[in-house]
């Protein structure tokens, strides 16, 4: 299964907590189920390129896919030495409508696998003490709230404010490439917003809602 769009997560940084807090409870407002599974994919290589080399996005060596009625519909790339398991247990103990996510999955049946694909890892030539918080866009509700510093397309308080002044740059290309054990991810920007301290980065999806016509 190829896949050239999916609302994607990137982890800036080792154990990014609000990374898997978003990931894992965007899409849940108003009663709405957004997936039915997640799998973790340990030790694959998601390969990612920039075209700007003061860009520093860092290759990633786990990831967790989220699956509605067998097909990916979210993709969370992790930093190789991240505690996946452990950053996911703090995600499901967040509160979300006066109870407990993980309750929340418990009672809609969604459940969870690993794959191990025992993958040598692969690295970049990005500084990964200069790694940039990235934002990766594919339609426009969640846009709007990435410009004003959200995380999330839901109402959450998960965001990164530190800078929302954009700089647009038309030509900023960025693609992820990733093979699991049945999906092979290239998502492909074209182009991106960046704001003024260079410390967040929202890129446009190519083969998103956002560039059809």
């Amino acid at each position: 299964m190829k896949i050239k769009t999916i609302d994607l997560w990137t982890e800036q940084y080792k154990n990014y907590y609000e990374c898997f807090n978003g990931a894992f409870v965007d899409g849940f407002e108003n009663n709405n189920i957004p997936f039915d599974r997640y799998k973790i994919v340990k030790n694959c290589n998601c390969i990612i390129t920039v075209s700007n080399k003061n860009i520093n996005i860092s290759n990633k060596h786990n990831c967790i896919i989220f699956y509605k009625n067998n097909n990916p519909v979210r993709l969370m790339v992790i930093n190789k030495d991240t505690e996946i398991e452990k950053c996911i247990d703090i995600a499901l103990k967040q509160n979300f409508n006066n109870k407990f996510l993980k309750d929340i999955y418990e009672e809609n049946d969604i459940k969870s696998s690993i794959v191990d694909k025992k993958e040598a890892p692969i690295y970049n030539d990005s500084n990964i003490k200069k790694e940039i918080d990235v934002l990766s866009c594919d339609r426009w509700n969640l846009l709007y709230n990435m410009l004003k510093g959200s995380y999330t397309e839901d109402n959450t308080h998960y965001d990164n404010n530190k800078s929302n002044k954009y700089e647009f740059i038309p030509d900023m290309k960025i693609n992820y490439e990733l093979k699991t054990d049945e999906e092979i991810f290239l998502i492909e920007h074209k182009c991106a917003f960046i704001n003024e301290t260079k410390t967040k980065i929202i890129p446009i999806q190519e083969n998103s809602r956002l560039t059809s016509n």
